[in-house]
């Protein structure tokens, strides 16, 4: 008779799976459901008038989905977590022309493992 064993093999644990509904990352699907509503609202808003404007109902309607996608393919979906705050703060340092590391945010550092060499020779 054969000597029957277990074989291991690899599973699909929640862990190593992201998490995400239809293929959005994150939160990403719940932007996308607001700007949907939103959409819809304003849609609702502008065709229901006495003489609606079709065109201009479906142009307004639309801004809110094309910021939502700009922002979450752009910004968040496959990038590291703070990639859109980072990229923020950068822009605005590089529009105000500062120093992204100014002398006033570095603070001295005085470590006896970190002297300068050079003063030792000097005495």
């Amino acid at each position: 008779m054969e000597q029957q064993s277990v074989r291991m093999h690899e599973t699909n644990e929640g862990r190593e799976t992201q998490q995400g509904i239809a293929g959005f990352e994150g939160l990403n699907a719940l932007f996308f459901m607001f700007a949907l509503g939103l959409a819809m609202l304003i849609f609702r808003k502008f065709a229901s008038e006495t003489n609606p404007n079709m065109l201009l109902a479906v142009v307004f309607a639309s801004i809110p989905l094309i910021v939502v996608s700009a922002y979450c393919f752009g910004l968040k979906q496959g990038k590291p977590a703070s990639y859109d705050i980072e990229l923020g703060e950068w822009l605005i340092i590089k529009a105000s022309n500062a120093p992204y590391f100014s002398p006033k945010q570095v603070e001295p550092i005085s470590l006896p493992w970190v002297d300068d060499p050079t003063k030792d020779k000097d005495s």
